[in-house]
C-alpha cells in the first residue's frame, strides 16, 4: 500500500488564508507524483487531523505546516502517532533558510530599506521551545537580510510586540514588521495599530505558493524511507 502524505497546519477564518493554504496543498500534490496528498487541520478548519487519520488506512507521513514548535499541535500529533504505528510525523517546515529567503522577499516587496529597523513578529509563542524556534527564524532572516532583526510576539512567551516596537522606534528609523506567519491572522491589524510603519505580507500570499516552500514541504516528507524517489526532492 502506498504511503499518503498528510499536509497539516492550523486553519484560518480568513477566506484569503484558506485559499492560500489550499493552493499550497495542491502544489505539493502536483509535485508528489505517484503519492496521494491530503490536507488536514489542527483546528478551525475541516477536515480535522484525527478524522483524516481515521479515514486513511495504511502508512502515512504527516508534514506539519508549522513555523516552529507549537504545544497544541505537538500534543495532537503525539496522540495521533500513539493511535497508529503506521504514522510518522515529519519535522515542521520552520524554522528554515527557505522561509528566511521568502521573508526577505516579503520585506523587499513591502519597500523595506537597509536603514529600517526590522522586527520579526510571531502571532503566538507558547513556551521556551517555541521561543527558541522564533529566535532561530530571526537569526536566519537576519543572515539573509544582512542586518539585525529584533523579535516580538503577539501572544505568549517572549517580548510583547508593543514593547519590541517601542524599542525599535528608539532608533529613530522606520520600523518594519516581518510577519512570521503563513497567512494573515487577526493579530496583523493590532500590529499596525501599535505603530509599525510597514507590515509585510505573510509567507503565503495571494499569488501561487513559492516553489521553494512547496519543495520544502516535500523534502520534509521524503525523509521517510517509504517516500524515497519522489521526483524532484528525493535521491
Amino acid at each position: 500500500m502506498r504511503t499518503r502524505i498528510i499536509v497539516c497546519g492550523h486553519g484560518t477564518t480568513s477566506h484569503a488564508g484558506r485559499t492560500a493554504l489550499s493552493r499550497l496543498v495542491n502544489a505539493v500534490r502536483k509535485q508528489a507524483h505517484g503519492y496521494e496528498v491530503v490536507d488536514a487541520f489542527v483546528d478551525v478548519q475541516h477536515p480535522l487531523l484525527p478524522d483524516v487519520v481515521a479515514e486513511t488506512p495504511g502508512p502515512r507521513v504527516i508534514v506539519p505546516l508549522l513555523l516552529g514548535h507549537d504545544e497544541v499541535s505537538a500534543s495532537l500529533l503525539a496522540d495521533v502517532v500513539r493511535s497508529d504505528a503506521r504514522i510518522r510525523v515529519a519535522p515542521s517546515v520552520g524554522p528554515d533558510w527557505v522561509l528566511a529567503e521568502i521573508g526577505v522577499r516579503r520585506l523587499i516587496e513591502a519597500g523595506a530599506r537597509p536603514s529600517d529597523t526590522i522586527v520579526l513578529v510571531a502571532p503566538r509563542v507558547d513556551g521556551p521551545r517555541a521561543l527558541e524556534d522564533v529566535s532561530s527564524a530571526a537569526r536566519l532572516l537576519s543572515a539573509v537580510w544582512g542586518g539585525p532583526v529584533h523579535v516580538g510576539v503577539v501572544e505568549g512567551e517572549g517580548t510583547p510586540v508593543d514593547q519590541a516596537l517601542d524599542v525599535a522606534r528608539a532608533h529613530s528609523r522606520r520600523v518594519v514588521v516581518a510577519l512570521y506567519d503563513l497567512v494573515s491572522g487577526e493579530g496583523v491589524a493590532r500590529i499596525g495599530r501599535l505603530g509599525a510603519d510597514v507590515v509585510t505580507a505573510p509567507l503565503l500570499g495571494a499569488e501561487a505558493p513559492d516553489p521553494q516552500l512547496v519543495s520544502l514541504a516535500l523534502a520534509r516528507a521524503v525523509a521517510d524511507p517509504s517516500l524515497q524517489g519522489v521526483r524532484g526532492v528525493g535521491p
